[in-house]
């Protein structure tokens, strides 16, 4: 499918006036061009998405996200710029479409509505929003603030949504932040689904590890685990555990029932985590990678070792081609016994790509609360160790 040109170039609307301005967009659309009914214009909505910023200047970026998004989601999505700074009161609307050709070369449009609330009427942004919301359909909020999730205007929407998105990409465990949306997301878990980007990253990563233990000979090998090493790309100019290596690790303590009994800042860039697993002791190990074709704090490689006679290693490495893709590696290697390597070829995970996944998804998603407590855990005892050193 591809993006064809907009039957309806960005216009701006009154707030109040926004329904019936895109019914009439969607009356002029639909009428018939030349007498051919192959031009008609077919108009499709699965979802809602509604999406907060609070750079005025990433409307057009934001919106070129959203149109990737449609062709597999189409939906009526709603792009919000929030600025309680600005020094006029004032709420401005605009409305547009997103069009695509589908397989049978349909062309099929979506809603595209941008609000902008400045000064004192950001308070009442949700209360603007909820009318504009197509009924009977799931609600999607991606929240691209971090720092107003405690905010009012930002607690307003949880009763209208059904998910929220975010994104911690970034965050270290030094930074508080990490620690506060962990603990807001574990608190308000019961208010609305919560998500993040960060742990979408690691689906291929999750997916792949387990692959290793698919073969029936090998499964037991993860009751034997006895040393993990989660290598991340070096980053010099900000010191702190990246949250993505802290959450895979809490995926693996949770998913194989760890429990966590201390954990170490070696150096600013690198942590030992100790856990108590059944019958045995668990190190795991989160260190940077020199690696300057990836970007800095994405995980680089994975490795889980049993040390029980005899001895065997899984893991999995990636690095990015020379176009677009990623290169994973994946290895299992049996001492005295057999070896395997595999290599595939995946696309690089770009925001539309990620959303599109997310948006896929309903309700709560049990592993990823269960590492994110854990990886809260993890957090305490780093900062705990810190003001012991």
């Amino acid at each position: 499918m591809s993006i064809v040109e907009d039957i309806e170039r960005r216009r701006q609307v009154d707030v109040a006036a926004i329904e019936r301005e895109l019914t009439e967009l969607w009356k002029a659309a639909a009428e018939v061009k030349e007498g051919s009914a192959d031009e008609a214009v077919m108009r499709v909505c699965l979802l809602n998405l509604l999406v907060f910023i609070t750079d005025e200047a990433r409307f057009g970026e934001v919106s070129e996200v959203v149109a990737k998004i449609t062709e597999s989601a189409p939906c009526r999505a709603i792009i919000l710029y929030g600025n309680p700074a600005a020094p006029t009161d004032e709420t401005q609307a605009w409305i547009a479409s997103h069009c695509h050709l589908d397989d049978r070369m349909r062309q099929v449009c979506c809603e595209e509505i941008r609000v902008a609330a400045r000064g004192a009427t950001i308070r009442y942004l949700a209360r603007t929003v909820a009318p504009l919301i197509a009924p009977d359909l799931p609600v999607f909020l991606w929240w691209q603030d971090l720092q107003t999730l405690g905010e009012k205007y930002f607690l307003d929407f949880l009763s209208e949504v059904d998910r929220v998105i975010m994104d911690s990409r970034g965050l270290t465990h030094r930074d508080g932040v990490a620690a506060q949306l962990a603990s807001f997301v574990l608190e308000s878990r019961r208010r609305a689904a919560f998500s993040d980007l960060n742990w979408t990253r690691l689906t291929r990563w999750r997916d792949l590890v387990a692959g290793l233990f698919d073969a029936p000979d090998l499964t037991h090998q993860l009751q034997e685990l006895t040393r993990v090493t989660i290598c991340y790309a070096n980053d010099d100019e900000t010191p702190g555990i990246p949250l993505q290596a802290l959450l895979l690790a809490g995926f693996f303590a949770a998913q194989l029932g760890w429990t966590l009994k201390d954990a170490q800042e070696v150096t600013p860039h690198q942590a030992e985590l100790r856990f108590r697993a059944r019958r045995r002791r668990v190190m795991l190990t989160i260190e940077p990678q020199s690696d300057s074709r990836l970007p800095p704090k994405e995980l680089a490689a994975v490795t889980l070792v049993a040390e029980r006679p005899p001895e065997a290693s899984f893991s999995v490495a990636c690095r990015p081609t020379e176009g677009t893709d990623w290169l994973y590696t994946t290895s299992v290697e049996i001492s005295g016994g057999a070896r395997y390597h595999t290599t595939i070829v995946l696309p690089s995970l770009t925001d539309a790509r990620l959303m599109s996944r997310e948006v896929e998804i309903f309700g709560r998603s049990k592993p990823y609360e269960r590492a994110l407590r854990m990886a809260l855990d993890i957090i305490a005892e780093l900062e705990l160790d810190a003001q012991l050193a």
